[in-house]
């Protein structure tokens, strides 16, 4: 911690080093002490990417150092292959009992029953939409309509509002503060009528802006390595722009924020899909530096936060979905 607290600001390594062998040893055993937390990447050097970054970082990054070390300990995240997975999943089950993942009334002095939720309109397309990542590649393309409709219920803008603050854009789902910390890329696979590649979604205009992509990658190189989304016919990547949310909301609750809208604008997408007839899965199972790589993205005030991956159903179901859930039902 010495070395580490001595380095807490950019300093040249002879003059680091030589203060701390006065009170730690020999100057030759600092500095190679010093050389294996450079190596450890706990030490980084002026200059560099990464020094580059840890300026950016002091300049820009608006919510603090715990916010900033949660956001950036969990990028660049590898992940499991299917099967190891489903085996640590599998070794858990022995070992680790678990969890209640819903609580009843059967204690409660008094119960009051609720009528029957409704099975028309959107409340029916509520209770029809399942996470199934079985796509079926070869059935057939989606429509530009289908994966429109997923665009815009997540993350269309319908309207301006004129305020102080400047126009403040209405969307079709909950924004902090309107502040629009989202924008929409989609990697398009199998969409009638649109060829095959890298495109920017405008919730203004609703329209795709193509993105030149020297090789556009497979959603399972995008997603993690999960192989299971290998036949899905368009993939929608939500990426932050901290910015946008920080400018006005400058305490760390304002990252917080930004986190919670990409369930709001993910959910209306899978409905969407739902009511089309598609499947859906979303995943924040992500391949951070894919995806700053192929849309250039500054690392440090934007980041890829979800995903959700559409297409046409498969009737074999892949081994991430565990239940067969068209013969799960509850009656309320």
């Amino acid at each position: 911690m010495a070395i580490l607290n001595a380095f807490s600001d950019w300093r040249p390594l002879s003059s680091g080093a030589g203060e701390l062998s006065r009170d730690l040893g020999s100057y030759p055993s600092v500095a190679g002490e010093v050389i294996r937390l450079l190596d450890y990447g706990f030490l980084i050097v002026a200059g560099t990417a990464l020094g580059d970054r840890n300026d950016k970082y002091d300049r820009e990054w608006p919510w603090g150092a715990t916010a900033g070390l949660y956001h950036f300990s969990i990028k660049y995240t590898q992940y499991l292959d299917a099967g190891s997975s489903i085996a640590a999943m599998t070794e858990r089950v022995l070992n680790v009992p678990p969890v209640s993942l819903f609580t009843t009334k059967d204690d409660a002095a008094r119960v009051v029953s609720l009528p029957p939720p409704r099975d028309d309109g959107c409340f029916g397309v509520m209770k029809r939409r399942r996470s199934y990542r079985g796509f079926d590649g070869s059935a057939g393309a989606i429509t530009k309509e289908q994966l429109r409709d997923c665009l815009f219920s997540g993350i269309g803008i319908v309207g301006l509002a004129r305020t102080d603050l400047g126009e403040l854009p209405l969307k079709t789902t909950p924004s902090g503060g309107a502040r629009n910390p989202y924008e929409a890329y989609v990697l398009a696979y199998n969409v009638q009528d649109l060829p095959n590649g890298l495109y920017h979604y405008s919730a203004l205009e609703n329209s795709l802006a193509y993105m030149p992509c020297d090789t556009l990658p497979s959603a399972e190189t995008v997603l993690g390595g999960q192989d299971w989304f290998s036949g899905a016919s368009a993939l929608i990547l939500l990426v932050a722009n901290f910015a946008r949310t920080a400018w006005k909301y400058r305490h760390p609750t304002g990252f917080r924020v930004v986190l919670i809208e990409a369930g709001h604008i993910a959910q209306n997408m899978l409905l969407a899909a739902t009511a089309s007839g598609l499947v859906a899965t979303p995943t924040c199972a992500l391949n951070d530096s894919v995806i700053e790589t192929m849309l250039d993205i500054d690392p440090v005030m934007r980041s890829p936060i979800y995903a959700v991956a559409v297409g046409t159903r498969s009737e074999t179901a892949t081994i991430a979905d565990l239940v067969d859930w068209s013969a799960v039902e509850h009656q309320q």
